[in-house]
């Protein structure tokens, strides 16, 4: 069950957030929203079950809300907050069929005594079970794959379910794995993330004309997505699902990758269920992200180890940094090409390859924070099982990092200029520290160190120093006008680079445009 909080005053939403223990009534997700704009987006794009809504607020009151709502036939019901008894916004909310109507400023013990009330009410109304006929699917593929005795109630519930599919019913079982690459702040943040992925995916599917029965998330990074009665090859559903984890990473900003099971039938659904979890936990997906069951030959791959010996004495003594991570690139690929792969391999050869490149960084006074920022080395480890791609942009990027870094400790002053250019011919652009390090394939904080020791000025002091000096060539030289300049210089907000301007020149940007532009010269 979901809900979602509007109210113009953020102080009010986040008292209700963070002080109702959301659990106890089965609502996973809590969406907030500003206005009434906010509000009907999150309405528009997810499944809400509550509406807890102020009514007086700046751009559109919480009873226009509620009528859009009716007229859209959203299964939404609604509770009312306002700070005035008006008996006429009460009439009009018992009108859109709300729920409850609270005088602000409402308890949390007040508010709790009507969401009991109403959850109640709603699960009546959704059956005895107190839930509708996808969850009741849910538990039903979690006890086949659990292999549970029932009490008599569940039993009978997963009868039901199992008719549902019929003793011919073709049914096609997935995983859907999603890689954490960022750390959500809050939990309910994490509960929208992963709200937002499901209604990207069963939109995508419905769009694609795909057989989607029911998905649901069966653990922290993974979904569960049955079929029925599909007919697609196994070449139309890779093609498929291709495009899906492409939605996702577009959508999302999410790695994933998906785990195909094989048509099956009642008899054999839990073996094939213990089987694709098997493969999820073992399998590594080829590049495109997705790994079929009747295809998977790494189960019981051997991991056969490269000589490492070898890279290592010709990145020790030959500095052959280019040659090595070809040599390596080349063995993952026919690795997983020959299908002797699996998680533990990856797992061995990852743990050999970190001890090569740590002892050969520790005898050249190389320490890993030159290379990566805090947790970045972390990042890309982790994702290097996900996928062979995962794991040869995990080489890739090591390589190319200790490849810069090595640069500029013998010539930092090729790599110092090299930023120094990038700077000049971009002062309109990006330029933040994290932006210049990537460029070069180091820290931010040993860049700044370098940049530092060979121009005697901070990163963020040379910058602003540049663009104040091409601003000033600007004004004396062009016609531009001050918004005009400041934009071509980095700056989109107008006051600030009036500010900075006046501490560099001692005067405006309009005053010292009148003093030395040439037109004016002319003209005199």
């Amino acid at each position: 069950m979901n809900i979602c909080i509007v109210d113009d005053d953020r102080y009010v939403v986040e008292k209700i957030v963070e002080g109702m223990e959301w659990k106890r009534w089965e609502i996973e997700g809590v969406f907030t929203a500003y206005n009434i704009k906010q509000a009907k987006e999150i309405l528009s794009t997810m499944e809400i079950d509550i509406l807890l809504s102020d009514i007086e607020m700046p751009q559109g009151s919480g009873l226009e809300l509620l009528k859009w709502v009716r007229e859209q036939k959203l299964p939404v019901e609604c509770i009312y907050l306002s700070s005035y008894a008006h008996f006429a916004y009460a009439q009009k909310a018992l009108e859109l069929h709300s729920k409850a109507y609270l005088l602000k400023p409402v308890s949390n013990k007040e508010l709790a005594s009507v969401l009991d009330d109403l959850v109640s009410q709603m699960k009546l109304e959704k059956g005895a079970a107190g839930e509708d006929r996808q969850r009741a699917k849910e538990r039903y593929w979690k006890n086949i794959l659990l292999g549970k005795e029932l009490d008599e109630t569940s039993a009978k519930e997963n009868k039901n379910i199992a008719e549902g599919y019929g003793d011919n019913e073709s049914v096609v079982l997935s995983l859907l794995r999603i890689f954490h690459g960022i750390k959500h702040k809050k939990i309910q943040d994490a509960a929208v993330f992963y709200l937002t992925l499901r209604h990207i995916a069963e939109a995508f599917m419905h769009r694609k004309g795909m057989p989607l029965d029911v998905m649901f998330q069966y653990s922290d990074d993974c979904f569960m997505i049955v079929l029925k009665g599909c007919k697609q090859e196994n070449e139309q559903l890779k093609c498929d699902f291709r495009e899906l984890l492409s939605c996702i990473e577009e959508e999302a900003s999410a790695s994933a990758c998906i785990y195909i099971g094989i048509c099956t039938r009642p008899m054999n659904r839990r073996e094939q269920l213990v089987l694709l979890f098997e493969m999820m936990r073992e399998g590594v997906p080829w590049e495109d992200g997705i790994l079929l069951l009747e295809e998977w030959t790494g189960k019981n791959a051997v991991y056969n180890p490269p000589d490492f010996a070898i890279w290592e004495h010709r990145m020790m003594y030959s500095q052959d940094i280019e040659g090595v991570l070809s040599e390596i690139t080349d063995y993952v690929d026919k690795t997983c090409k020959s299908g002797a792969v699996n998680t533990r391999v990856f797992s061995s050869f990852k743990a050999d390859l970190q001890q090569m490149v740590f002892h050969y960084m520790m005898e050249n006074g190389i320490a890993l924070n030159q290379i990566f920022e805090a947790g970045e080395f972390d990042f890309y480890c982790d994702k290097a099982s996900l996928t062979s791609c995962d794991m040869k942009e995990f080489v890739n990027i090591l390589f190319k990092k200790l490849k810069a870094v090595l640069k500029v400790e013998n010539i930092e002053e090729n790599v110092v200029e090299q930023i120094i250019r990038y700077i000049d011919d971009n002062l309109a652009g990006d330029l933040s520290r994290a932006n210049l390090a990537s460029r070069v394939y180091i820290s931010e904080d040993y860049l700044s160190k370098k940049f530092a020791i060979h121009t005697g000025m901070s990163i963020p002091n040379y910058v602003s120093k540049k663009r104040m000096e091409r601003a000033c060539d600007y004004f004396k030289n062009t016609m531009y006008s001050v918004s005009e300049v400041a934009m071509l210089v980095g700056y989109s907000n107008f006051s600030y680079f009036s500010k900075t301007f006046r501490d560099y020149a001692g005067c405006t940007p309009n005053e010292y445009k009148s003093r030395n532009s040439k037109s004016n010269i002319t003209k005199i």
